[in-house]
């Protein structure tokens, strides 16, 4: 019983995290138990100082706790998928490597993987995400250097100018980047200019840039391209991508590996 109650309450946490306000009615049809229940949910978190209640309903009192909660639910869309890539781009980092981790989710499960990595030695991961630096605490074996920068909310990655200076006099072997979108026409696309001004800078100091997408990311289309696909060193996906798309971009010259 006290399990369900706190499932049940995180649950509500997540669906505050993504709006500014639900109501007592909302919850109750959503997680399909009584209004008084939520209430009674409603008023415990409230004590625990995570949410403030409202005339029928409440909201997150912790901009830090909204956030978290954010980032917990887009890493796990795909997530069996991102493991996987994740794994086999891990095989792609070597001991005395520098590399440069951004702020995706989908590079978030590379980080996961080479933690976890003992064989790998004196590593220095450059994270220009809030996440993937946290990611990798207590790691003996990696040197986390940290840029600074720009703080970006909704992502937790650090962009801006301080972090292009941070980045200018450094010799960055491998750089694993994520995108919103792919595809032989457009080639890598974001939604944040901040973000793509960062990525086309990396990309322009890194010896070899290798890409990080599931297959949902093939033919959709950001605000603007940071890369094109001759820029492209490597690009590692899962078996749900288009094989139409793979073949164009072999075709282009891009080796595509496929986690499966």
């Amino acid at each position: 019983m006290i399990y369900l109650m706190q499932h049940r309450q995180q649950k509500i946490l997540e669906l505050l995290a993504g709006k500014e306000h639900v109501s007592v009615s909302e919850l109750s049809k959503t997680l399909d138990v009584s209004e008084v229940t939520i209430r009674a949910d409603l008023n415990i978190l409230d004590k625990l100082g995570k949410i403030a209640r409202t005339h029928g309903g409440a909201y997150l009192i912790e901009e830090r706790l909204k956030q978290e909660f954010t980032f917990q639910t887009r890493k796990s869309l795909n997530l069996s998928k991102k493991q996987k890539i994740g794994a086999l781009a891990s095989t792609f980092v070597n001991s005395s490597d520098c590399i440069l981790l951004d702020s995706s989710t989908t590079v978030l499960a590379l980080a996961n993987v080479i933690k976890g990595k003992n064989e790998l030695k004196d590593v220095t991961v450059i994270p220009i995400g809030i996440w993937t630096a946290i990611e990798l605490m207590g790691c003996s074996n990696i040197n986390v250097l940290l840029p600074g920068g720009y703080l970006r909310h909704t992502t937790g990655s650090i962009t801006g100018l301080p972090t292009s200076n941070f980045l200018s006099d450094l010799i960055i072997q491998k750089a694993f980047l994520g995108a919103w979108g792919i595809s032989y026409e457009e080639g890598l696309t974001d939604t944040h200019l901040l973000e793509i001004e960062l990525k086309k800078f990396v990309i322009s100091r890194a010896r070899e840039v290798i890409i990080l997408v599931d297959g949902s990311k093939f033919g959709q289309t950001g605000l603007s391209s940071f890369a094109s696909i001759k820029q492209i060193s490597k690009i590692i996906t899962d078996a749900s991508a288009p094989m139409e798309e793979i073949e164009k971009l072999r075709n282009a010259g891009v080796e595509v590996l496929i986690a499966n």
